[in-house]
């Protein structure tokens, strides 16, 4: 992959893959990140661990820095509850 890393308006477009249909709710802005984490009650240390980020990064990839690709597909699976806790360490 080029870019490792991915921006706020990449995470707005839907997931596709190999046989995979295009995932409606994967459109999650920055800042719908942070509303999620808090609607769920999580701490930023819980949340994100399970993506295998600290609480330093999460609060960061909450204000704007650009997500890794690897837990940007992580969490876009976890919001479309194509992952759950069981399924990721943390």
């Amino acid at each position: 992959m080029a870019n490792d890393f991915v921006t706020e308006a990449s995470l707005r477009e839907p997931f596709t893959g190999v046989g995979v249909k295009p995932l409606a709710s994967a459109a999650l802005s920055i800042h719908d990140l942070k509303k999620y984490r808090v609607s769920k009650r999580e701490s930023q240390e819980k949340f994100w661990g399970r993506f295998g980020v600290t609480q330093s990064s999460g609060s960061r990839f909450e204000t704007g820095l650009a997500i890794p690709a690897p837990v940007a597909l992580l969490l876009k699976l976890y919001v479309n509850g194509k992952l759950n806790d069981g399924d990721l360490l943390g």
